[in-house]
């Protein structure tokens, strides 16, 4: 469990964080992990007491391999349906050719009961038990997108602070994070490392 946001839970598999929060009466997830790891998927799971079936929602931070590869198989095995903003599903396409024809990934479907977002869409959340929005918030990849809670925390994915990014992504990077400190954002969970306060990232912004 989690010191800073009640009942979060978080799953750690080959260095890379999933995060699952309430939404109503079952759980989103954050970002899924590798292709072929549900059953160590699992396997965490159970020292948490949640059982596969109450993830009832997925959400993708960017369409990279260790963080959307097992999102398919999740959907299929819960009934769990995906949040996605309209702009991430081309980059979807990236995950087949990454996995190619290794025989161990299942493509991600954007199904009818599956909510797409325009964009920023407070309402969808609401509807499903969560306080915050899905906002935009590119530098790692163009399609990276951070959550949001009213409460002040961000589940970023793997935005880096400005000083520790290439100089082609500092730009998008640097508007990323004032975004973010635009929405009081206190406590940030990155998908590697442990999760730092807003107040540690703003030194960092001294060179945007």
């Amino acid at each position: 469990r989690n010191l800073f946001l009640e009942n979060l839970v978080t799953v750690t598999l080959r260095s890379t964080h999933y995060y699952l929060i309430d939404a109503g009466h079952g759980k989103l997830m954050v970002d899924t992990g590798w292709a072929g790891t549900l059953p160590a998927l699992k396997s965490q799971l159970k020292r948490y007491d949640i059982d596969l079936a109450q993830i009832r929602f997925i959400m993708i931070t960017h369409h990279h391999p260790d963080h959307a590869g097992l999102t398919q198989e999740i959907k299929q095995a819960s009934h769990a349906r995906l949040i996605i903003l309209e702009k991430q599903i081309p980059f979807l396409e990236n995950l087949k050719t990454f996995y190619g024809e290794k025989g161990i990934y299942e493509p991600i479907r954007v199904e009818a009961n599956d909510l797409v977002l325009k964009s920023s869409n407070r309402a969808a959340l609401k509807q499903i038990g969560v306080q915050g929005e899905i906002i935009e918030t590119p530098g790692h990849s163009d399609d990276s997108v951070s959550l949001v809670l009213d409460s002040g925390v961000a589940f970023i994915g793997d935005l880096h602070p400005p000083d520790f990014v290439q100089e082609d992504a500092r730009e998008a990077t640097c508007q990323s994070w004032k975004k973010l400190l635009g929405l009081s954002v206190k406590t940030v969970y990155p998908a590697h490392g442990i999760p730092y306060q807003m107040d540690d990232v703003r030194k960092s912004l001294a060179i945007c």
